[in-house]
């Protein structure tokens, strides 16, 4: 999947051809000679001509088997951005459809007042390109990857803007759908840039460790495969680190050191089927011990981004521990390259394909612009849509086993509304396993949660949004909120005669201010000695409308007030 620096136009199409037998080269070689003329004469920051990055963008597209139109887009992405090429331009020579994911992919001109509300508009765009058409964002994850490959180039300020934007963006979203591959390069290669000591003081361990068990760990795959093969179970066997990025948040969430990493190694076991994986546990098990607690089955549970393995931890020979992840051929390339592998499937069926990925997917990213939508400050989006992107996850169970993936530290509101509207709009209170709490009860991994409802619809604190985690909940809590408010509240007209005079409309006004009553309108007609007053204001049901009347009319040279 990595792009190279003397990459040509045949090699994508040898590579696009490989993984793709519906490409259309002529096509694909007309973007090329577009872009190429476009981008004449503009060279990148390293000096190289700029046609050197729409080339590796659309290489590593064409590796993922993506389609013509994709491809033809990736060449073209920054053609809008970056020279005198136009939306109209792209659409008259190659289609709507690769005009459209060229726009989805092009950054917003617009002058903005902070750093957090340029982010904002220029997600949004991309997000509501990428609800119509998926494919958008996986050309961005492409562009941003050839890009995290060539930051040596960049001011040390832009590398660690960039990277952080990766980290906390890019590589999630690549998480949420299951390319665990893309994900691994972008995060180790933002993490090169943000904290390079403590990148290359893990690489220094890390091929201290390989050094030293690389022969123990080759002697337990010989075994294993041995044991296989003498049970005639086909299978390929592999030997694996964990990335860096990964070791490093394991010793900082945990606290420990590299020694202390369990599952540092992994022996990957592909097998035919389901069934094989099964056998195959069973045969390890009788070969080395297994650490306790340490078995987890994604295939019967898979995760959210349809990832499924058995994982176990393992001592190998002489103690050297060691995660078994045992998995079928079909099951790995999922693992490995996510929802590419289903664009075949939904070919003809691109509406089922949208929905599908944002149902289970990306459905927190639809729902952090639906919160967006509601609030004025770009800072909290953003707060809520690296919430929802974040790796980390909890699996919470209903009574009938039902399984909800949330984002870490959620509460109960959080996995009501996980169920459905009407659950969490109509949340009484809560039993986690089997025991009341509090419906801002904080989750754990594998709580079992019942929700009790009631007739009567929630009555939310707003102190709730500082502890619900998903944008979902956060939305629906501020519609309650704003319809509490709402219903607590009412508009009244207020018409005063009074004999005019100065200061008259200033005492009306601090009367209302004195009661904590909000003025809409306050206007004023004066004639012939006589002035005539409309005020209307937003009162509180429960405040006593006859008292404030009674307060106007005792101010000097009020002739009567009517409430309508």
């Amino acid at each position: 999947m990595e792009g190279k620096k003397g990459i040509v136009l045949e090699d994508i199409l040898d590579e696009a051809k490989r993984k793709n037998k519906t490409i259309k080269e002529d096509i694909i070689k007309r973007a090329y000679n577009y872009a190429n003329k476009k981008h004449k004469d503009q060279l990148r920051k390293s000096g190289e001509e700029y046609i050197i990055h729409p080339l590796n963008v659309a290489y590593i597209l064409a590796t993922l088997g993506l389609d013509t139109e994709t491809i033809c887009a990736a060449l073209l992405h920054d053609v809008v951005e970056d020279t005198d090429g136009t939306y109209e331009e792209i659409e008259k020579n190659f289609g709507k459809e690769i005009a459209t994911l060229v726009e989805g992919v092009t950054k917003l001109t617009n002058l903005f007042k902070t750093v957090e509300e340029k982010k904002t508009e220029n997600y949004k765009k991309m997000f509501i390109a990428m609800e119509k058409d998926i494919r958008v964002i996986i050309l961005k994850l492409a562009d941003r990857l050839h890009n995290i490959n060539t930051l040596q180039y960049l001011s040390r300020d832009r590398q660690i803007a960039i990277s952080q934007e990766t980290i906390d963006l890019y590589a999630p979203i690549a998480h949420k759908l299951g390319m665990y591959d893309l994900k691994m390069k972008l995060q180790d290669g933002a993490f090169k840039y943000l904290y390079p000591e403590e990148y290359n003081k893990i690489l220094m361990l890390l091929e201290e460790k390989i050094e030293k068990n690389t022969k123990l760990l080759e002697n337990t795959k010989r075994k294993i495969d041995c044991n296989l093969k003498n049970q005639r179970i086909e299978t390929i066997t592999k030997i694996e680190t964990k990335h860096i990025y990964n070791i490093y948040r394991k010793i900082i969430e945990k606290k420990i050191d590299i020694d202390q990493i369990k599952d540092l190694f992994a022996i990957k076991i592909i097998a035919n089927n389901k069934q094989d994986c099964y056998k195959i546990l069973g045969i390890i098990n009788n070969i080395y011990h297994s650490l306790p607690r340490t078995f987890k089955d994604y295939i019967a549970t898979p995760r959210n981004n349809k990832y499924q393995a058995i994982h176990e931890i393992m001592l190998g020979e002489k103690g050297v521990m060691f995660e078994a992840q045992i998995c079928s051929y079909r099951m790995n390339k999922i693992a490995r390259y996510g929802i590419t592998n289903y664009f075949s499937y939904f070919e003809n069926k691109e509406k089922d394909k949208n929905e599908w990925i944002f149902e289970k997917n990306l459905e927190g990213i639809h729902n952090s612009l639906e919160f967006e939508n509601m609030i004025e400050n770009p800072k909290e989006f953003l707060g809520v849509l690296k919430s929802e992107l974040l790796d980390d996850e909890i699996y919470i169970f209903t009574p009938k086993g039902e399984i909800k993936v949330l984002p870490k530290d959620s509460t109960v509101i959080d996995f009501a509304y996980s169920i459905h509207d009407e659950i969490g709009n109509h949340m009484l209170s809560c039993k986690i396993n089997s025991i009341e709490m509090p419906v801002i009860t904080t989750l754990k991994n594998g709580n079992i949660v019942e929700i009790l409802t009631s007739q009567e619809e929630l009555i939310p604190q707003e102190e709730w949004l500082e502890l619900i985690k998903t944008a979902k909940a956060k939305s629906r809590i501020v519609k309650l909120l704003d319809k509490k408010e709402k219903e607590v509240k009412e508009k009244k007209t207020i018409k005063i005669v009074a004999n005019d005079r100065k200061g008259l409309a200033l005492e009306i006004s601090n009367i209302f201010t004195e009661n904590k009553i909000n003025i809409e309108s306050f206007k004023t007609k004066v004639e012939k000695g006589k002035a005539e007053l409309e005020v209307i204001v937003t009162i509180d049901k429960k405040k006593n409308i006859i008292n404030l009347s009674e307060k106007i009319l005792r101010i000097k040279d009020i002739i009567c007030i009517k409430i309508l």
